[in-house]
């Protein structure tokens, strides 16, 4: 589908940029019924921080960590997943749990699944996403409109440099 990325230091105008994208696109292109924009970031206070943007917006959306949506799409297709040869990890396990979650997400059915109720897809705080996260969002791109902000040197992990999203 469509990827659109904003990059840039604290300040520059990422966000609002990523709201007026989402508005515009939403203008052009609005959601089915039943439809919400999929809003993911890493942390619980930038998920806090982007409900409160996406609620001004007042179009229909789902806020999450992208950990949480990682549990949620493992917990939904583990039979899936354990006929791909995976074990089902723990809810603490939020690596594992985003490996998992990236496998079954590139299987066209598990993306569509996704991609029904979810056209759209934005992502915040895009520079802490580590290999197998970003990997849920390559997944993503391949049926979904993608929306992403990003700040590399607002990277929480020193272990992420270069930084897996930036260079992607």
């Amino acid at each position: 589908m469509t990827i659109r990325a904003f990059q840039g230091g604290a300040g520059c105008g990422k966000t609002y940029r990523l709201m007026r994208t989402l508005a515009e696109s939403l203008t052009d292109c609005p959601l089915a019924s039943g439809q919400r924009v999929l809003a993911l970031t890493f942390m619980h206070g930038s998920r806090r921080r982007l409900d409160d943007r996406l609620r001004e917006l007042g179009h229909a959306y789902e806020c999450a960590t992208i950990d949480s949506f990682a549990l949620r799409v493992v917990t939904r297709w583990r039979s899936l997943a354990d006929h791909l040869g995976h074990a089902l990890p723990l809810e603490t396990e939020y690596g594992t749990v985003c490996a998992v979650a990236a496998a079954l997400l590139e299987q066209p059915s598990v993306v569509g699944w996704v991609a029904a109720s979810h056209p759209i897809a934005l992502l915040d705080e895009a520079q802490d996403l580590t290999e197998e996260r970003l990997r849920i969002v390559r997944a993503l791109e391949a049926r979904l409109t993608l929306l992403v902000a990003a700040d590399e040197f607002q990277c929480l992990n020193e272990g992420l440099r270069p930084n897996p999203f930036c260079s992607w």
